[in-house]
């Protein structure tokens, strides 16, 4: 027996015969005049709350303009309502009507009579094999369809639109805490087309009253580096734009956000948590906001939170991987098994925003050379966020012995260590990273910069040990980095990078 054959055999034969089972039920209702394909997109929309066109588009795996044509028909045919928010006008959502409901019903109730006559003549073990055997190929096919969509040739970045802003060259630097990227790297990566980030986290450590006010100290600092971003660009042609990092953990994250719109950010980033709250934050100003998240289920959930809450849509999501530096978004448990399904969950993202519109993908998380960038966009990235490359620039911020940690680093020394808040961190291995593995180092005293941190349990105080690298202490410093740190070779310039990523002079 060809296996391959017959099996291909069965699979067409179960596919149309299901398809014509339905097309028959639809056909013989006493009730709806509906094709299948209408019936289908009912039921994308669901009985439950109005959703929106992008909603239901991304379900339907179709683009707004062709669910746009299938609705005026619904419409017409009083299946479906449609209506725009008040908030957003260009938000448009959708809702069933009590006939739409009652077809969506009906076809469930299709969908269960068939399973259960499936199922009724076969017992519980014949039941699982068949449900293992039917998820066994559901699989193979998915992973067929994640495979690399890269072409015949290499991709190339494109300038990215954000609404009523263009970034010329699409490379996000990333956010670095404590003291790594602050007005002088944000600002040179501008310059360059590209996206400037500066780190809010304890931004104001070198403030003389750090120590005694560091809330004001913060809001001090964070103001002034977004000012001298802003004016070191603000005659440059082709310029990036300037943007914070703010950690949804730490304390004060409204206060940091209401002080990077007044000094007049053109985009925050946000991330350590789910940044619900943000799209309010920034209301009434043009500040584009970016999510950072590690799957495509907290895309969803942000885009969904958003949605309801507040009529917006992300303005980009930043996927950030397990390959990046600092604090991760895993459990150090599942970092080889999300460094594994990293291309994956890049197109899984992709296809879960793909029908939002001007909202692309940004991908982080090893990216370090052209190759690295090439390969995110052939998976679907419409630009992608370096960090690390970036520390080892005569523009970076961070003290020149920093800078040496990376050079000297191997790749033995790529370490991940846990944070006193419990999630794990990436670092370059230190003196201070061993002895944190020995046992604790009682915390001075608390800078109260992260919620969830608890100096009478801390196996250390993180502000304090940052602060120190920062300043040049590697001995008693964390020196927070990508897993690509030990590839550093050289001190560059930003204008070098970002020559090399273009292929421009």
């Amino acid at each position: 027996m060809d296996i391959a054959k017959k099996l291909n055999s069965i699979l067409v034969n179960l596919f149309n015969s299901v398809l014509k089972m339905e097309e028959e039920a639809i056909k013989n209702s006493s009730k709806h005049n509906l094709s299948i394909t209408e019936v289908h997109t009912l039921a994308a929309i669901g009985t439950g709350k109005p959703k929106t066109m992008t909603q239901v588009a991304a379900t339907l795996k179709i683009n707004v303009s062709t669910l746009t044509t299938a609705i005026n028909k619904l419409v017409d045919k009083k299946y479906v309502n449609r209506f725009r928010v008040p908030e957003d006008r260009r938000i448009v959502k959708i809702e069933l009507t009590e006939d739409g409901v009652e077809a969506v019903q009906e076809h469930e109730e299709f969908h269960r009579a068939m399973i259960n006559q499936v199922i009724t003549e076969l017992n519980e073990e014949e039941q699982a094999i068949l449900v293992q055997s039917l998820d066994n190929i559901h699989d193979f096919f998915k992973r067929q369809r994640l495979k690399s969509v890269s072409g015949d040739g290499p991709r190339e970045l494109q300038p990215l639109a954000l609404g009523d802003v263009t970034i010329p060259v699409p490379v996000f630097q990333g956010g670095m805490g404590i003291g790594v990227s602050l007005s002088g790297l944000a600002s040179a990566v501008a310059r360059c087309g590209g996206v400037g980030v500066i780190s809010a986290a304890q931004i104001g450590f070198r403030e003389p009253d750090f120590y005694t006010n560091p809330k004001e100290a913060n809001i001090r600092a964070l103001k002034k580096n977004i000012r001298e971003a802003k004016e070191a660009v603000k005659d440059v042609i082709g310029k990036g734009l300037i943007a914070v990092n703010l950690m949804c953990a730490s304390r004060n994250y409204d206060d940091f956000v209401k002080a990077s719109v007044e000094a007049g950010v053109d985009m925050i980033i946000s991330g350590a948590g789910l940044p619900t709250s943000l799209p309010g934050l920034v209301k009434n100003s043009k500040v584009k906001i970016v999510p950072i998240v590690s799957s495509a289920r907290a895309a969803a959930l942000i885009i969904k939170s958003w949605t309801k809450k507040y009529n917006r849509v992300p303005d980009a999501i930043l996927f950030e991987g397990p390959k990046a530096g600092g604090h991760l978004g895993f459990k150090e448990e599942q970092l080889e098994d999300a460094q594994e399904h990293f291309y994956e969950t890049i197109m899984e993202i992709k296809e879960e925003i793909e029908d939002l519109q001007d909202c692309p993908l940004i991908v982080a998380g090893g990216i370090y050379t052209k190759e690295d960038l090439q390969k995110a966009l052939a998976y679907g990235a419409d630009g992608v966020q370096m960090g690390t490359r970036f520390v080892t620039t005569e523009e970076c911020d961070v003290h020149p012995n920093f800078k040496q940690a990376y050079l000297n680093a191997k790749e033995e020394d790529m370490v991940v260590i846990k944070s006193p808040v419990g999630m794990p961190g990436r670092a370059i291995r230190t003196p201070f990273t061993e002895r944190v593995e020995v046992g604790r180092i009682p915390p001075e005293k608390c800078n109260r910069c992260l919620v969830p941190c608890k100096a009478e349990e801390a196996p250390y105080c993180i502000t304090q040990a940052l602060i120190n690298a920062a300043n040049g202490d590697i001995d008693h410093g964390l020196v927070f980095s990508g897993s690509n740190a030990y590839r550093a070779e050289k001190i560059e310039t930003v204008e070098d990078i970002f020559r090399e990523l273009t292929g421009k002079d």
